[in-house]
């Protein structure tokens, strides 16, 4: 009796959760960059409001061609050559500078430092 109330429940359910991961990514980027480069934004008066706006527009203008009659092209490049093998590649290498260049003890004093606790390693 209710199937199309949930189907439409649940595909909102699935459009929030993707919005959701794309705010997180997008926060922990905006957040890396405004404290990296602090004295940059600060020496030429960019809010955090405004570059939070420049980056969101930004995603955008590169999201919006692959809805273009070429973005399937577009859309295929991204997805070989922007994610997969290299984002695996990275990953992986960013590991093996946590634990054995940097180490785990200082890793897990960095986390201790932070949150309060120590991480299960």
């Amino acid at each position: 009796p209710g199937s199309q109330f949930w189907s439409v429940i649940f595909f909102f359910m699935l459009i929030m959760l993707g919005m959701d991961s794309a705010m997180g990514g997008l926060e922990c980027v905006i957040t890396g960059l405004m404290d990296e480069y602090q004295e940059f934004f600060r020496k030429r008066g960019i809010s955090r409001e405004h570059f939070t706006g420049f980056v969101v527009f930004s995603s955008y203008i590169v999201a919006i061609t692959c809805v273009t009659p070429g973005g399937f092209y577009i859309f295929s490049l991204l997805e070989n050559y922007a994610a997969g093998l290299s984002l695996l590649t990275t990953v992986f290498f960013e590991a093996v500078a946590v634990s054995w260049v940097y180490g785990l003890k200082n890793f897990s004093e960095d986390v201790y430092a932070m949150l309060g606790h120590r991480p299960g390693l």
